[in-house]
C-alpha cells in the first residue's frame, strides 16, 4: 500500500512511506480531530490539536504557514518567516490556496474535506508544495500553477518531483449539475472517463484523475505520483462536508522539512 495509517494517542493520522523515506515529514489528519478555523469553534482546541501533530511529527516548526483558502488558484512563495500576516496559529496568507518553500523547519497547512490536498516534493533542489485543489481550483489548474512556481523559483525539473493527490470526494460521490459539469468539459473535454452521466440531471466528476492528469501534463513522471484511494463521503476516518453537512469539520495535510 502506498499510504499507512498510524495511530498516536488514539489519534490517527495518514502517511506516505515515500515521503518520509526521502526525508519530508508529512501527514494528513484524520476525523478524529477538527483543525479549521470556522468549523472548531475553539483557539484553544485547535493549539492543541497542532500540538498532536506535531508530537506525531517530532517537529518543533519555527512557524506554520497557513493559507485563509478561498478556491483560488494562488500559491504563495515562504522565503522567509515574516511574510503574510500574523496568526493564532502562525502566520496565514489571504486569499491563498497553496504555499511552497524550501527553508527548514517552516511549515505548511491546508485544511480540507471533501476538496483535493495534494503534495508536491522535490527531494532534490528540497522544495516542497502545499496544495488545496477544491473543484474550483482544479478548472483552475492549481496544481499545475504550484509546479510552474517549482520550476521558476527553485530551478525544479518535474521529472524529480514526487506527488501525492490525497483523499478527496470519490468518483462516484462527486454529484453535479448541468452548469458545473459544463464547466468541466470545457476545460478538460480532452480528457477520458472524468465525467460520468448519472442520469439526465446529475453526472459524477473523478477530480483525483483530472488533477493526474494535470500533473502528468506538467512533467511529474506518472510512477512518481501516488494517490490515496479513501474517498471522504464514505470512510468515517474523513471528514466530508457533503456528508456531514453543518457538523463538518476540516482535516489538514502538513509539510516540514
Amino acid at each position: 500500500m502506498n499510504y499507512i495509517i498510524q495511530t498516536k494517542d488514539n489519534i490517527r493520522y495518514i502517511t506516505i512511506p515515500k515521503l518520509t523515506e526521502l526525508g519530508l515529514k508529512h501527514c494528513f489528519t484524520t476525523s478524529d480531530m477538527d483543525i479549521g478555523f470556522t468549523t472548531n469553534g475553539s483557539v484553544e482546541s485547535i493549539k492543541e490539536n497542532l500540538q498532536s501533530v506535531y508530537d506525531f511529527l517530532n517537529i518543533k516548526p519555527s512557524i506554520l504557514y497557513n493559507g485563509f483558502q478561498t478556491h483560488s488558484n494562488n500559491i504563495a512563495i515562504v522565503k522567509n518567516m515574516d511574510q503574510g500576516l500574523k496568526h493564532e496559529f502562525g502566520r496565514y496568507f489571504p486569499e491563498t490556496d497553496g504555499l511552497v518553500t524550501d527553508i527548514e523547519n517552516i511549515g505548511l497547512i491546508t485544511r480540507f474535506a471533501d476538496c483535493t490536498p495534494i503534495i508536491l516534493y522535490d527531494p532534490i533542489k528540497k522544495v516542497h508544495a502545499n496544495v488545496h485543489s477544491g473543484w474550483k481550483g482544479t478548472l483552475q489548474r492549481i496544481a499545475a500553477n504550484a509546479i510552474d512556481i517549482m520550476k521558476k523559483e527553485y530551478n525544479c525539473d518535474p521529472k524529480d518531483i514526487i506527488s501525492v493527490i490525497g483523499p478527496t470526494i470519490g468518483k462516484d460521490e462527486f454529484e453535479v449539475d448541468k452548469d458545473v459539469k459544463e464547466q468541466f468539459e470545457t476545460e478538460f473535454g480532452y480528457l477520458n472517463n472524468i465525467i460520468l452521466k448519472k442520469n439526465e440531471i446529475k453526472s459524477l466528476i473523478n477530480l483525483q484523475e483530472i488533477n493526474k492528469n494535470l500533473l502528468i501534463e506538467s512533467g511529474i513522471i506518472e510512477d512518481k505520483i501516488i494517490i490515496i484511494d479513501l474517498p471522504t463521503i464514505s470512510n468515517e476516518i474523513l471528514h466530508s462536508y457533503r456528508r456531514d453537512k453543518k457538523d463538518f469539520g476540516l482535516m489538514g495535510v502538513i509539510t516540514i522539512l
